[in-house]
């Protein structure tokens, strides 16, 4: 993947049980401090109907580069060190179609 090829995902996260509450708050945080990063041209939180503990989330960024200074910002490491995920499942779908 070059640098200049947009990045588009799709992670499904499974919450831990009990957490879904916690998940959530935390996963719509993450949402409104990514959003106005540089190289976000969206991300977008979804939860299941069917299982409190189920998300997915839809990111789009404009460079592999954009998402690996993504996975670097303050707000998105304070993500993942609360621990609340069981597990994802990621998707890139920016090849799909190809």
């Amino acid at each position: 993947m070059s640098s200049t090829t947009p990045v588009l995902k799709l992670a499904r996260i499974q919450g831990r049980p009990g957490q879904s509450a916690a998940l959530r708050e935390a996963l719509l945080a993450l949402e409104a401090a990514t959003r106005p990063e540089a190289g976000c041209v969206s991300f977008t939180l979804f939860q299941a109907l069917g299982d409190a503990d189920d998300f997915v989330l839809l990111e789009h960024f404009v460079s592999d580069e954009a998402l690996k200074a993504h996975m670097q910002e303050p707000h998105t490491q304070a993500f993942f060190a609360k621990q609340l995920v069981a597990g994802v499942k990621a998707i890139d779908v920016s090849s799909l179609g190809r």
